[in-house]
């Protein structure tokens, strides 16, 4: 019989069809259950299963986390025997849940008790600061009062940032007291506390790397696309997409190699993992955060490289890293695509180089999800310009369904 592998996050379906490819059995837990994700499992369970015309998203009764980790656990028991598992986005912050999963199932990848440190900006920067590797500074607050003193020792503008990661979806800026004030609640939540951070103004990026906890390897060096307002992004720190390699210079990106290569050994990480950063006007990388799973580029590097960065995972996870890794043979663009307003989605299952596709009848609310487009090009270019005209159609699309 086949291995089988569960593999649990907000949105897996680039992981399952990158199991189900290696020959695989699949257990996907997904968010949304998305069409083309059912094709790559044997089973799936969804948060939000699409299934009937005009449904749309409620308000969950208890974190997307906490069901994502129910229902793997709903999955096992109908399932005989599950080999691993593989967690992608949407647990980061929870060491305690991938706990709950190692009940299940071993985790491939690294522990819990390593989340704690890599996720702990205080743990992290700390270390950071000791190789000398620079970031913004960061600091929490448990009141709006306590956050805007924070901030004028920083000095204005300042970003506010959940404790708890959240894709860029509550960061907000905090350009005056009275802004700070006015977003602390929104920011912080049912926690009480935010982070006040150093505003570092420059190009977002990120690194992809592979290790097996004594060393690791550079897998690519990539752009972030963050906060486009084109892609319906309503705030301005939303993820949007990535462009994969990251256009540099050669010093800028033999820096961040040099970061990702010491804290990815002295961190001691195991499989895939990635370091967001931003580039300053000075052209030198300011360490973001560290994504300790599977990043939002995996598609992407294999597009550049041919490389099927879950296959490689595993063999990392066993202590086995690639010698060589493939020179980028062009580059690959994704873009992620909101909603602008609230809108009942149409078939969009005809437009090529579409993923994350939602079935026809759906309706999704402001801000959220819609699908996401890639495309792969030898001319940079043209891929992002290919990318933004299919972009432009599936808006079109779905305005002309609206306005039916």
């Amino acid at each position: 019989m086949k291995s089988a592998v569960m593999v649990v996050g907000f949105n897996i379906r680039p992981i399952a069809c990158m199991c189900k490819q290696l020959g695989f059995r699949v257990i996907a837990i997904d968010y949304w259950g998305d069409l083309d994700i059912r094709g790559c499992a044997d089973f799936l369970f969804a948060v939000f299963p699409q299934k009937h015309s005009g449904q749309t998203c409620s308000n969950l009764t208890k974190p997307c986390s906490e069901m994502l980790v129910d229902l793997a656990e709903k999955a096992a028991s109908h399932v005989n025997k599950i080999d691993f598992i593989l967690v992608g986005s949407g647990l980061d912050d929870r060491p305690d849940l991938w706990t709950k999963l190692q009940h299940i199932a071993p985790v491939l990848g690294n522990s819990p008790e390593k989340l704690n440190i890599v996720r702990n900006p205080e743990k992290l920067f700390s270390i950071a600061k000791k190789e000398g590797i620079r970031f913004p500074k960061t600091e929490k607050a448990k009141s709006s009062k306590e956050a805007i003193e924070i901030a004028k020792n920083i000095g204005l503008p300042v970003v506010l940032k959940p404790t708890k990661g959240s894709g860029g979806f509550r960061i907000r800026f905090g350009r005056s007291p009275e802004e700070i004030k006015k977003n602390f609640i929104d920011v912080a939540g049912e926690n009480g506390e935010v982070l006040v951070q150093e505003y570092i103004r420059g190009v977002n990026a990120s690194s992809s790397i592979l290790g097996n906890g004594t060393s690791c390897v550079i897998v690519s060096i990539n752009e972030q696309l963050i906060g486009l307002k084109k892609l319906g992004a309503f705030t301005p720190f939303r993820y949007c997409g990535n462009i994969v390699p990251l256009k540099a210079n050669d010093e800028t990106l033999y820096r961040i190699k040099e970061i990702s290569l010491t804290l990815g050994t002295k961190l001691k990480l195991v499989g895939s993992n990635g370091f967001d950063f931003v580039i300053g006007t000075d052209n030198e990388p300011y360490l973001i955060e560290v994504n300790p799973r599977f990043q939002g580029t995996l598609e992407l590097v294999k597009y550049v490289t041919g490389l099927n960065l879950v296959e490689q995972h595993i063999h990392a996870c066993n202590g086995k890293l690639p010698e060589k890794i493939p020179p980028p043979r062009g580059y690959a663009v994704k873009m992620i695509i909101f909603a602008k307003r609230k809108s009942m989605i149409p078939d969009l299952s005809g437009i090529n180089h579409l993923f994350d596709i939602p079935c026809p009848g759906i309706i999704v609310n402001e801000g959220n999800p819609i699908c996401t487009v890639q495309v792969f090009s030898t001319s940079r270019n043209y891929a992002i310009e290919k990318a933004s005209k299919i972009v432009s159609k599936v808006y079109r699309t779905i305005s002309k369904a609206d306005s039916n």
